[in-house]
């Protein structure tokens, strides 16, 4: 007899009543209204990091992906502009930055995975793709290959890759334990509708993870709108990422504020909220922020 479905299934339930967030972990923040709660948090547990010409190339510090104790690497603007700390101190070992290991530290931390978890990537030509698929068999990754069709794998230099339209997944209805979005959401002018499909595909007491661009304001700031004839507005100054696809990078539709929040209730999540952390011991500098929501029973 086949036992998975049934330890699925109870894994699941516990999901649903089990608190998902750690004691020694901060206190999250629930509200919109929570924005000058957040920002102070901060104020308060300041992690300083200075960078620009002439500061120190690396950080030493615990890897929470590897284990060890390493020497993040510091990539120094060229221009002689502040370091993002987002997009760099990697880890020579994972080659993770620092929002990668901050993300999966938060997930192993926070979300109780299984490793026969059933978990959607919303990337698949990255490190972070890479080390999950080591953890978990059952792990479903895709880009975004505008000529593929729903679900479809196609043959590039990297092997095959499969490609989701994030609001037309292709998965069934809560056939999902767990969905990993980092730094997606920006570039998808129907972000909305993408929540929406989140909620569709997970089942009760699954759980969503986001990292996005985020303002530290109560309003989400909308970059650019796609019109009724398909063009493309720009409201403010371009800001286009990074893209394993494209070269010249792709377009950021927004800076999410803590509304985001709501958009997740709105989508139906009945428990979603903010974490925010810094810890130079990690390799964590400044301010980070990530939301999470569960697909709860209530």
């Amino acid at each position: 007899m086949d036992f998975e479905p049934l330890k699925r299934a109870y894994r699941n339930w516990r999901r649903m009543h089990v608190c998902a967030r750690p004691p020694a972990m901060p206190e999250p923040f629930f509200a919109t209204d929570d924005v000058d709660a957040l920002n102070m948090f901060f104020q308060t547990h300041p992690v300083a990091a200075t960078g620009g010409p002439g500061s120190a190339d690396i950080l030493h510090g615990q890897c929470a992906v590897c284990g060890i104790s390493v020497d993040f690497d510091i990539e120094q603007p060229n221009d002689g502009s502040p370091v993002n700390w987002r997009e760099t101190l990697k880890c020579p070992q994972c080659g993770m930055i620092n929002r990668w290991r901050g993300c999966l530290h938060l997930y192993e931390a926070v979300c109780m995975p299984f490793s026969e978890d059933r978990v959607y990537l919303t990337e698949a030509l990255s490190p972070v793709c890479q080390r999950l698929e080591s953890r978990l068999p059952l792990l479903v990754s895709s880009e975004f290959l505008p000529e593929a069709g729903p679900g479809e794998v196609v043959e590039m230099h990297s092997g095959p890759v499969r490609h989701e339209d994030i609001t037309q997944l292709s998965f069934e209805n809560h056939s999902l334990e767990a969905i990993l979005c980092f730094d997606v959401l920006e570039h998808v002018p129907d972000y909305r509708k993408a929540l929406s499909e989140f909620h569709r595909v997970l089942v009760k007491g699954g759980q969503l993870l986001i990292s996005v661009p985020f303002n530290f304001r109560k309003e989400t700031l909308v970059r650019a709108i796609v019109k009724d004839d398909g063009t493309i507005e720009h409201l403010v100054e371009p800001c286009y990422h990074g893209d394993p696809l494209s070269a010249g990078g792709v377009l950021s539709y927004y800076d999410f504020g803590m509304d985001l929040l709501a958009d997740l209730g709105r989508a139906g999540f009945s428990e979603r909220f903010v974490v925010c952390y810094s810890d130079s011991g990690w390799g964590y500098l400044e301010k980070n922020v990530v939301f999470l929501a569960r697909k709860l029973k209530r």
